[in-house]
């Protein structure tokens, strides 16, 4: 990697060469675009957002299923290129590592991260709808610790769940 802040090219390039073309990197790209909106809804830096986003998960397949590394590793890997708050959030993002951030910027990631899980998992209507009627509850199924990552961090940045709807609708499907 070249010296200097990741910028949204580079950023693009290490998820096609660490992630390729399968379904994480879509994921990636999903969690990029999401974590735009959210910035821009919150009133953030709506680029270094989406680059946070897109290099989430560039460790997916080096941590080979040791997922208390997973994240922790990424941040490593950009140490230097992005602010310490952002490297937290990526170090961040998975609760099986133990590490915890409530920055605005790591609370979304988290809540992009858990979105797009769900989006995914139950499908772009039924999540739609969900958000809509205010609760997430019925269709997150044997991943009830999504309702804390989505609803709870969406109302500790205050983005209410039909909010959250409104912004998906605006996203391309993933995959």
């Amino acid at each position: 990697m070249s010296a200097g802040r990741l910028g949204l090219a580079e950023a693009e390039q290490l998820v096609a060469e660490r992630l390729g073309a399968s379904p994480r990197a879509a994921h990636s790209r999903f969690v990029g675009l999401l974590m735009q909106c959210l910035a821009t809804e919150l009133g953030a830096d709506a680029g270094l957002w989406r680059i946070v986003g897109l290099a989430h998960d560039l460790d997916y397949f080096a941590v080979d299923g040791d997922w208390r590394r997973h994240g922790v590793l990424a941040a490593e890997w950009l140490k230097g290129r992005l602010p310490d708050e952002a490297l937290m959030a990526i170090a961040a993002h998975d609760h099986r590592t133990g590490l915890e951030s409530a920055a605005p910027i790591a609370e979304c990631l988290r809540l992009a991260d858990g979105l797009a899980v769900l989006d995914e998992d139950a499908g772009r209507d039924r999540t739609l709808a969900a958000l809509a009627g205010g609760s997430i509850a019925d269709i997150v199924g044997h991943r009830r610790f999504l309702i804390e990552i989505i609803a709870g961090n969406a109302a500790r940045r205050g983005v209410e769940l039909a909010r959250l709807g409104r912004l998906l609708t605006g996203l391309p499907r993933q995959g």
